[in-house]
């Protein structure tokens, strides 16, 4: 696989969401997918393309250092396909996930760049963002188990 394999998987992306010339998206590597601001980017050396979507700014009251502590755990936790990894932006503080999905998997399966984005990269995050949600809002995130998302257990 290769960076060319990369460039043809986006620009089919952009025909079937009708987003136009692909140039633009594989200079600047950002996408609006419904709500949700996602990165793309091809990682030569892992053969796969990282998506980043930010979950969004901090509710007032959220105590950080808990929320931080789950986006560790789930980091340990989690052992899905897409692998998510959680982390904090550098700029913006805002909570961010990175997806990982192997190039390999989208050339040979019945699955696409755009099902993958349209379908369930927007659900895994809207899930992920409940999760964080509802266990901020319990009254000892520290002392229970996290219950990861189902499509991601």
């Amino acid at each position: 696989m290769s960076r060319e394999d990369y460039i043809e998987l986006v620009q089919d992306l952009c025909e079937e969401l009708e987003l136009g010339d692909a140039g633009e998206l594989l200079d600047r590597g950002l996408l609006q997918v419904d709500e949700t601001l996602v990165g793309i980017e091809y990682l030569e050396e892992r053969d796969e393309i990282r998506l980043l979507a930010d979950l969004g700014e901090l509710d007032d009251g959220i105590d950080r250092n808990a929320m931080l502590e789950l986006l560790l755990q789930a980091n340990l936790g989690n052992t899905s396909f897409y692998l998510p990894t959680f982390s904090l932006h550098p700029e913006s503080d805002h909570p961010v996930v990175a997806f990982h999905v192997p190039l390999q998997s989208l050339l040979e399966e019945d699955v696409d760049l755009a099902f993958v984005l349209t379908e369930q990269l927007i659900s895994l995050v809207d899930e992920w963002k409940g999760m964080l949600r509802d266990a901020l809002d319990s009254a000892s995130p520290a002392t229970g188990a996290l219950s990861f998302p189902s499509s991601l257990a």
